[in-house]
């Protein structure tokens, strides 16, 4: 019988261990998704000042370009007269994007959580957006030079945005 009693206590201690430490894991909020407090992060994936949207003055939050890195990086690439209209193209889509973007995470915080068919529609017009940004790209890669086209990829990475 004294054998089974600390069987039992010790059972009942390393649940209370793990429990504490579980508990103590949710609390602490960890390095989910997002980086920031709460279960998993996920409170400062999109709003937080590490969160997708965070950053004020950047496109998207650190997933855009601001008009400042945009200048820069048109003035390394050394844009021309005839290259202009299709960097013009190409910022005015990444712009579109990252205002759809805000306009989607305004509607978020002000009614809530989105429903299906809410996602749904984010969705579908941020796919809209994305292939326009794409389509925009590969028309001022058919303008820029080899030179230009590969110091674009190494500066703006390389993905779907390259294609």
């Amino acid at each position: 019988m004294k054998r089974q009693s600390k069987r039992i206590i010790a059972i009942l201690g390393a649940a209370a261990l793990i429990t504490g430490a579980t508990g103590a894991a949710f609390a602490y909020g960890g390095y989910g998704p997002g980086y920031g407090p709460g279960w998993g992060g996920h409170h400062g994936r999109m709003g937080g000042p590490g969160g997708m949207f965070g950053s004020p003055g950047t496109m998207m939050g650190g997933y855009g370009y601001t008009d400042q890195q945009l200048a820069t990086l048109k003035q390394s690439l050394a844009i021309t007269p005839a290259q202009e209209s299709a960097w013009n193209d190409y910022t005015q889509a990444l712009q579109a994007q990252s205002d759809l973007m805000q306009a989607h995470r305004q509607t978020m915080f002000a009614n809530g959580i989105p429903n299906a068919d809410q996602r749904l529609a984010f969705h579908q017009q941020g796919l809209a957006q994305m292939q326009r940004v794409v389509d925009a790209r590969r028309a001022l890669l058919a303008t820029l030079t080899p030179q230009q086209q590969a110091q674009l990829s190494n500066q703006t990475g390389r993905g779907c945005w390259n294609r």
